[in-house]
């Protein structure tokens, strides 16, 4: 029986993102950095100071989630949240010094996971490589 190389190509997919998510969370959590934690230090990292409302447009989360999550961070140390001084309905979240030292380690040992992907490849098999991935992104929209 001749394999069907797209149902193949999919379970290699799925079997690599569930590994990778799980060595990323396994990461994580030898920082000290619970899952629910990544997505809001992420995004803060990159755009630090945004309000609870914009954090749940760029992540995805749920505002009830994004502030009980930042409560516990706040309890952590992780964050700090300020009252906007010209609309009291707003709160902005800052990342605390440790919650950027804690998010420059994850990233660190994410990126040391990102190269597993690409290990061993020449440049043009790397580079071959992503042009096949952003081919099947664009088929799958």
């Amino acid at each position: 029986m001749k394999r069907n190389n797209g149902a193949y190509a999919a379970e290699l997919t799925n079997e690599i993102a569930r590994m990778y998510k799980l060595r990323v969370r396994i990461e994580a959590e030898n920082l000290g950095v619970k899952n629910a934690y990544r997505a809001l230090l992420s995004t803060l990292y990159v755009k630090d100071g945004g309000t609870q409302l914009s954090l749940a447009e760029k992540t995805g989360m749920k505002a009830p989630t994004i502030s009980i999550t930042l409560r516990k961070m706040e309890k952590e140390g992780l964050v700090r949240r300020v009252v906007d001084e010209n609309d009291l309905r707003k709160t902005h979240v800052y990342l605390s010094d440790k919650g950027r030292e804690t998010t420059e380690r994850l990233n660190e040992g994410i990126n040391g996971i990102n190269n597993i992907f690409v290990e061993g490849m020449s440049d043009e098999e790397a580079d071959f490589f992503i042009r096949s991935l952003e081919r099947i992104k664009a088929s799958m929209r």
